[in-house]
C-alpha cells in the first residue's frame, strides 16, 4: 500500500477543475507524478476533473490515457490539497500530456443526487418549522442524509416530498460561489452543516434560489430541472438521529 501522505510531498496542490465547471466532462493534464504497484498505478495530475470521495460523495471513475498508457481510473483520493488517481494501469507511464475522461453517467448522477440533497435540507427545515444539523450524507447507492434528533415535529415523508418535487418543477436555479470565510459565516448562518466545516479560509457556497446558502465542495446541476423527480423512500433511526432516504428519478 502507498503511503499517500509521502507521495504528494514536494507536488503543488492539484487544480481542482470539477470546483468551478462540474459539467466538463474530460481535459488535458499534466502528470507530474506517478507509482506503479502491481497491475495499479497512482497518478498525480497539475489540475483534475475527477472528483475524490469526500463529503458523502463517492468518487468520480473514468480513464486518464495517453499514446503508450491507459488508467482505468477506480477512485480518486483527496490528500493534502491533491487529488491522487489511483486504477489498473496498462503500458508505461511518465510525465507527459493525458487525456482526462470521466465517466459521465455516474458524475451526472451524483449531481442530481447532491443538489437533491441540499433540497431535502429545505424541505424538513420547512416541513418542521425547526432548523436542521446534518450530521452524514451519502450520495452512492442508497442515497441518505443524516440529521440531528432535534426536530420539533412528527417528519410527513409525503409532503417533504411533494415540497421537493414543487421545487424542483419550478426550475429554480442554482448558484455557486467561493468566497472568505468571514463573508461566507454572515451569510450561511442558518445552514444545517455548519458543525461539519472544515477550517479553512475560503468556503465554496452553493446557493439554490430562495434557500439557505449551504458550503459544499461536491458537485451538483446548474437548475433544479435537471433532478427529475425526487423520492423520498425511507425514515431510517441511527443513534446520532435519523436519516432520510432518498432518490431521483
Amino acid at each position: 500500500m502507498v503511503d499517500l501522505a509521502k507521495f504528494v510531498q514536494d507536488v503543488d496542490p492539484t487544480d481542482c477543475i470539477y470546483l468551478h465547471d462540474s459539467y466538463l466532462r474530460s481535459l488535458d493534464a499534466s502528470i507530474v507524478k506517478v507509482t506503479r504497484e502491481k497491475s495499479n498505478a497512482y497518478v498525480l495530475l497539475d489540475r483534475t476533473i475527477f472528483h475524490p470521495r469526500s463529503g458523502g460523495q463517492p468518487s468520480d471513475v473514468g480513464i486518464i490515457e495517453g499514446s503508450e498508457f491507459r488508467v482505468e481510473v477506480k477512485r480518486a483520493m483527496l490528500q493534502s490539497g491533491r487529488i491522487v488517481h489511483f486504477g489498473k494501469a496498462e503500458g508505461e507511464l511518465r510525465a507527459c500530456i493525458a487525456m482526462c475522461t470521466i465517466d459521465w453517467t455516474n458524475r451526472f448522477l451524483l449531481m442530481r443526487r447532491h443538489t437533491a440533497a441540499h433540497v431535502l435540507d429545505h424541505c424538513l427545515a420547512t416541513c418542521t418549522g425547526s432548523r436542521v444539523e446534518t450530521t452524514d450524507s451519502w450520495l452512492g447507492d442508497d442515497p441518505f442524509v443524516g440529521y440531528a434528533e432535534n426536530v420539533t415535529s412528527e417528519l410527513d415523508l409525503q409532503r417533504i416530498q411533494e415540497l421537493g418535487n414543487h421545487f424542483i418543477q419550478n426550475e429554480l436555479n442554482v448558484r455557486i460561489k467561493t468566497m472568505n470565510r468571514s463573508d461566507a459565516e454572515r451569510l450561511i448562518g442558518g445552514a444545517p452543516n455548519l458543525a461539519r466545516l472544515p477550517k479553512i479560509e475560503q468556503l465554496r457556497v452553493v446557493t439554490i434560489e430562495d434557500q439557505i446558502p449551504i458550503p459544499c465542495g461536491g458537485t451538483h446541476v446548474m437548475n433544479l430541472r435537471e433532478i427529475g423527480a425526487l423520492q423520498v423512500t425511507r425514515m431510517e433511526r441511527v443513534e446520532m438521529g435519523f436519516r432520510l432516504h432518498f432518490e431521483v428519478r
